[in-house]
């Protein structure tokens, strides 16, 4: 059971409040912004601060915070905070601190419906429907969830569909209330589909593998009109589990859930999903993958260091590779690398536009930024250091952890081959968006 609930901007103002149980005093997300901040750029997900227990999430940089006294289970609570940050996102359109500010009100009547006293009763959308009443206000001009959709064909997903230069309608960002409302030009029935990994790998100092793992997800959101059933295609040679001798054919995932929707019928023989889809957006598939993935990593670096300009500057070039398909492109790429503790001054050279580094004295660390980066190709960045003794560069560089996001491409190699739409009595074609994300989760090289 929980105490409290709030939703917390970046700057710590209290944009949702609630009390349920009444036992911590007031000024309590005060306390917890506070103490956020003195950990710094990693905080724990969880805390305590004398007898209160903190739990919190951060969505789209908003947070997410419950409160307890009990000895409640860490998970339930931050299953709770997530199930309560997709309602709001569901209800409201999208999850900004604008849109919350605006549907306060409808927010708070989501609140009142899906905790009761501290105990979490109703977490779904298409139940809490016959629940809410409030009419939400949609925030205009918000496309950032629709960019990179692709048209996917219903038969042959190799072929690209003669239609897909036409871009996707802003559904993903309506209320779900509000999806049918509107001009009859301007609805549409589509269906739009992520399928989201986040890499977590760590390479030694001679650029090989030593860990790496895949945790994916295939995310839907549909505005189909009436109760269409879907069937989703994945690859034919997937595979759940290993063989007995660690040795299998094809796709292999570890494991694998699934949605409370999707029928398994036809998933052994035909690796086909089957289900009606539930209002909002829902996670249809959660797979987490080890070893060595299907397809290349996204990114290597190169480390180098020369020390031919007397004995207080030396220089360290880095080297990064960007090792996919010279279609796709990496945007949003940070390198962090640390530098040695006497360091005096920083300075830096860089072989493209594009790009910044920024020094930050106090932790001798040196952020390098790159807007985006095209596969198949390299890019540069020397470091000039100043420091009184230039032996300790060695031992004290790195290591070098990357931060970034790929667009239309995967490693694991999993594929949406087809989606299909089937819906007796109804004569009308759905547009089908898919798109692929990776996204670093921890991407560490060692020096």
């Amino acid at each position: 059971m929980i105490s409290q609930l709030f939703i917390l901007t970046p700057r710590g103002d209290t944009v949702v409040s609630k009390d349920y149980r009444g036992d911590c005093p007031r000024g309590t997300a005060d306390i917890f912004f506070r103490k956020l901040q003195t950990y710094g750029s990693d905080p724990p997900p969880i805390f305590s601060i004398e007898t209160i227990h903190f739990i919190y999430i951060r969505r789209n940089k908003l947070y997410f915070v419950c409160t307890t006294k009990f000895n409640a289970a860490p998970a339930m609570c931050l299953e709770l905070l997530t199930r309560v940050s997709n309602l709001c996102k569901d209800y409201c359109g999208v999850l900004t601190e604008e849109s919350i500010r605006l549907n306060f009100v409808l927010v708070y009547e989501i609140l009142d419906e899906a905790i009761d006293f501290g105990y979490g009763q109703t977490t779904t959308t298409e139940e809490l429907k016959t629940c809410v009443y409030n009419d939400p206000v949609a925030v205009e001009g918000v496309t950032a969830d629709i960019k990179g959709f692709r048209r996917l064909s219903a038969e042959e997903p190799g072929k690209k569909s003669k239609t897909r230069r036409q871009a996707p309608s802003s559904a993903p960002n309506k209320p779900i209330s509000l999806r049918l409302k509107g001009d009859k030009k301007d609805r549409k029935n589509e269906i739009f589909i992520d399928l989201l990994e986040r890499l977590t790998v760590l390479f030694d100092a001679n650029g090989s593998v030593v860990r790496s793992e895949i945790n994916g997800c295939i995310q839907m959101k549909s505005f189909l009109q009436g109760l269409p059933e879907l069937r989703v295609g994945l690859n034919e040679d997937l595979n759940i589990g290993k063989g007995p001798q660690g040795i299998s054919y094809g796709l292999t995932i570890d494991d694998c859930n699934f949605h409370e929707c999707v029928k398994l019928d036809r998933f052994e023989d035909e690796r086909t999903l089957i289900l009606r889809p539930p209002d909002g957006e829902f996670t249809l598939m959660n797979y987490r993958i080890s070893g060595n993935p299907q397809s290349a990593l996204p990114f290597r670096t190169v480390l180098s260091i020369e020390d031919a300009h007397g004995d207080s500057r030396v220089d360290v070039i880095i080297r990064l590779d960007c090792d996919i398909p010279a279609k796709s492109h990496g945007s949003n790429i940070a390198v962090r690398i640390p530098l040695p503790k006497d360091t005096t001054s920083c300075a830096y050279e860089l072989g493209a536009a594009g790009q910044t580094v920024e020094y930050k004295k106090e932790e001798r660390v040196a952020h390098w930024k790159l807007s985006k980066v095209s596969g198949g190709l390299s890019y540069y960045c020397r470091l000039k250091l100043m420091m009184p003794d230039i032996a300790k560069v060695r031992q004290e560089v790195g290591p070098i952890s990357l931060e970034f996001e790929v667009p239309m491409y995967v490693c694991s190699g999993l594929a949406i081959r087809f989606l299909r739409v089937l819906e007796r009595g109804r004569n009308y074609v759905p547009f089908r968006w898919v798109r692929y994300i990776t996204h670093s989760d921890s991407y560490v090289f060692r020096v």
